[in-house]
């Protein structure tokens, strides 16, 4: 690419530029699948692609339906608070090993805080 080719928009995040959805509502949801088929640069996932795809638990679903405060959450399975907020705010993605955790966690709660406790 020759120097110079490519044009730089910054946007103002405080006027973000104006959408007319109104072509968009007025398409039937087949009419929306065709459209986003028919643009190369952003397929949608196939069902092979889907079911590969790596599924994180929801750190803030698993902890509400706990009933639990972040700091509780954080408590209760040993991870550093700070940790729980980053996850739930998107700032940092859980790694491998705590992803396992997660799933753990998700599936048995009492029986990780048991594990935890001894």
């Amino acid at each position: 690419m020759k120097k110079g080719s490519t044009t730089k928009y910054r946007l103002n995040p405080k006027r973000p530029p104006k959408t007319d959805w109104r072509a968009f509502d007025a398409m039937s949801d087949d009419e929306r699948h065709r459209a986003a088929l028919s643009d190369p640069d952003a397929q949608p996932a196939t069902a092979a692609q889907l079911a590969r795809a790596r599924r994180i638990p929801s750190v803030r679903d698993l902890r509400k339906k706990l009933r639990l405060t972040q700091a509780q959450f954080a408590a209760r399975f040993h991870i550093p608070l700070g940790t729980v907020r980053d996850w739930e705010q998107g700032a940092h993605r859980p790694d491998k090993a705590a992803q396992v955790l997660l799933k753990v966690i998700a599936a048995d709660p009492e029986a990780v805080a048991r594990a935890l406790e001894g």
